[in-house]
Parts: structure tokens; sequence; C-alpha cells
């Protein structure tokens, strides 16, 4: 039902370019008749479409009829429209794309950035069900080995992000206290602290890099602000640029948005300085395309606005900043 819902929305907000579209396609149609009609007038042309037949009609016949060229020139320009939804275009003299797509954000291909909290817990009974992070944790296929010893997915994905927080890069960032959450001690670490590990989503191994970009109050309550969130997401890139990723595309969703919940900034917003923070950093990052992964529901609720984020991204890729770099 979502899907149609998607697609009537994709439609209505892009009939200007469809309307555009469709003016250029059927003119290109027009053009293509006339052509036709040019090379029929030649009689052995004319003779060998005659003689061809089309689902019982000459093909001489169908090349004849202007009604041909305007309904193919239709449908091409309505196929089209499905391209509203997707973006993608190169940072203008380097070979870095910007994309954006609205889909489950595990369906694309890269390595993924799951918002945590600054515990880095994965309890079920303290993140809740409705985050990227508790969606991932219910999509883990363990091995049976694993299952066997670890018992619940949860308990695998503190296991690992413990394993990864142990980095030197991760320990230098630890606030100095603990958290009590459902009973359990947890080591507390600044906004913004990274941990690269490698989760069977579905199955599969996917690179994931976890990112503090909460605090958790206490279980299933979260809390950020537009100023610690938009901090977390420069010292990504500050860390990205250090170490790099494991994989040339980065998946991105719109951070802090969810049930976080922060209020003082849209999540209209929050793509935007994704993006452009992205733009502004992309030389010294080693990605060479970032994905901004987009909820389709927050899209449905108009808590985005694709075809904003579309010409954002566009003019971002088209004049970036880098462009009046004297160093």
């Amino acid at each position: 039902m979502n899907n149609l819902k998607i697609f009537l929305k994709n439609f209505t907000a892009g009939r200007k370019a469809l309307f555009k579209r469709m003016g250029i396609y059927l003119g290109s149609a027009l053009a293509v008749f006339e052509t036709a009609n040019i090379l029929l007038e030649d009689g052995t042309v004319a003779d060998f479409c005659a003689d061809i037949s089309v689902c019982g009609i000459d093909l001489r016949s169908v090349l004849t009829n202007v009604f041909v060229y305007l309904v193919t020139g239709a449908v091409i320009a309505l196929l089209r429209q499905g391209s509203f939804a997707h973006y993608c275009m190169n940072i203008i003299g380097t070979d870095i794309k910007i994309e954006i797509a609205m889909a489950d954000i595990f369906s694309n291909k890269g390595e993924i950035v799951v918002p945590c909290n600054t515990t880095f817990s994965g309890r079920r009974e303290v993140i809740g069900g409705r985050s990227i992070q508790s969606q991932m944790t219910e999509r883990l296929r363990l091995p049976k080995d694993i299952a066997d010893s670890s018992g619940r997915n949860d308990e695998y994905f503190e296991s690992v992000a413990e394993q990864a927080l142990k980095r030197p890069e991760c320990r230098n960032r630890l606030v100095g206290r603990q958290k009590e959450l459902a009973g359990k001690l947890y080591d507390v670490y600044e906004y913004g602290t990274m941990a690269s590990v490698t989760m069977p989503v579905d199955g599969k191994p996917r690179s994931i890099i976890l990112l503090a970009v909460a605090e958790m109050l206490e279980p299933d309550k979260p809390k950020t602000d537009g100023q610690h969130l938009m901090k977390s997401i420069d010292e990504m890139w500050e860390q990205i640029a250090v170490s790099r990723t494991r994989e040339k595309t980065l998946v991105v969703p719109i951070m802090g948005t969810g049930s976080a919940g922060i209020t003082d900034k849209p999540q209209q917003t929050v793509a935007r300085y994704i993006l452009r923070t992205f733009a502004d950093n992309a030389a010294g990052l080693g990605i060479s395309k970032l994905i901004l992964s987009v909820y389709p529901q927050d899209y449905l609720d108009d808590k985005i606005n694709l075809e904003e984020l579309r010409c954002y991204a566009d003019y971002l890729c088209r004049f970036p900043d880098s462009d009046f770099n004297i160093n």
C-alpha cells in the first residue's frame, strides 16, 4: 500500500517535470514521424515496410500513423516519472557522487551508518523498537554456533560493539562515568564516537559504522538536539578522513530524527546538513559515493521534501565550495 502512496505522491510532486518532459517527448515523437514519412516516400522502402506485418497490420501503416508516435512518447515520459524519487550526480570536476535514495536503508550497497546512543547499548529493553539500530539488530542472522552461544541478537550486538570500542581512538572518547540502564552499567562515550563493525544483516556480512548521536536518559528514551547532532556529523567526517571507510560507498540515514526526536532542527535541515558537510569534506574522505537514505514514511508524512533536497544536492554538485579554496 505504501508503494502505491509513494508512486502517487511522486507523480503529483513531479508533475511540472512530467509536463516539461511530456512536451519534449511528444515533440521528438513528431520529428521521428516526419522523418519516417520522408523515408517512406521512397518506393522501395515503402514496399519493404508493406511486406512486414506487425500483429496483422503492415509496418507501413504503423509507421505512417501519428498516434503511434504520440502514444509512444507519452508512455516513455510517464515511465520516466519513476525517476523523480531518485537522484544521483557527480560533484563537478570529480568522480565523487551524491545520491538520494528512498528505500529500506539496508537495501543499499555500501557501508551503513547506524545511529546509536552514547552507551552503545543494544538491548531491546533499552533501545526500544523504532530506531535503525533496533531494526538492524532484529535482522541479524547469526551462524548457528554463535547463536547458540550468545543466545540473543542484542547480546551479540553488544559483544561486537564492545570489542570495537576497545580501540584506542574510541577509548580516548570516554567521558569518565558510567550509566545504569535496565540493571546494567555502561561506559559513556562522547557524542560523535564512531565504531566500525561487521554485522550479519539478513544473513550477509555488512560493514557498519556505529555513531553515537543521542544520550539515553532512561530505557527507550534517547535524547539529542541539533547542536549535538551536527557535532556528531562533523566528527564522523573527521574520523572517516583519518581512518577511511572499508567500502567506497557510504550510506547515511537522516540521523537523530527518529526515536530521538530532536525538535530544534527539522529533518529537512538535518538532511541538508549531511549533504553540505559531505560536499565540503568529500575530497579528503576516500569515499566515491554518498547515499543519503530517506525513510519512505517520512516522505509520505511531508517531513522530507524530495524536490527541495534534489535541488540542493544539484547545487552542491554544480557549485562546490571547494572552488573557493585557495590553499
